[in-house]
């Protein structure tokens, strides 16, 4: 047997020497930035957006930036009635699906009657128990637990906020 010396492989120049100190505080610093931004997108994920998402769109009436200058649990209080009613909307969603069922079943029948598709559509649209109707309540509950400040802020937000382009 041959004592051969064992040869390494050849150093590549364009490698920085990890065995120095500054080079694996990089590497370790990269790493946890890494591990705190996939974390920061995975809890974002998890929980979703910190202010709610309305099952409507309020846009228009509460701008989503007037939350972003109310407290946090202040915040939480004035999303309440939008968070209780998701519940409401999903059934209110289903309904719309079943009157949508209705009106292609009434456009089908063998004798169109245009009353009941009026009264199909005015129902949806208007009625009691309408998406815009239970949408109207939610607004006005919110509207009635703010203070005078917060009215403020709110009426600036509406003002300031981004127009839709045509």
């Amino acid at each position: 047997m041959s004592d051969l010396p064992t040869s390494r492989a050849p150093r590549r120049n364009w490698m920085p020497d990890t065995s120095s100190g500054f080079w694996r505080f990089c590497l370790i610093a990269s790493l946890v930035l890494n591990l705190v931004i996939l974390g920061l997108l995975a809890g974002r994920i998890y929980r979703g957006n910190p202010m709610g998402k309305p099952p409507v769109n309020y846009g228009q009436f509460v701008p989503r930036e007037f939350f972003f200058d109310v407290g946090r649990e202040r915040r939480r209080e004035l999303d309440k009635p939008f968070r209780d009613s998701r519940e409401k909307f999903d059934a209110l969603r289903d309904q719309a699906d079943d009157s949508a069922n209705k009106l292609a079943d009434l456009l089908t029948a063998p004798e169109f009657k245009i009353d009941e598709v009026n009264a199909l559509i005015d129902g949806f649209t208007t009625g009691r128990q309408s998406v815009a109707a239970e949408g109207a309540q939610v607004l006005k509950d919110f509207f009635t637990k703010l203070t005078p400040e917060e009215r403020g802020l709110l009426a600036t937000a509406i003002k300031e906020r981004p127009r839709h382009q045509h």
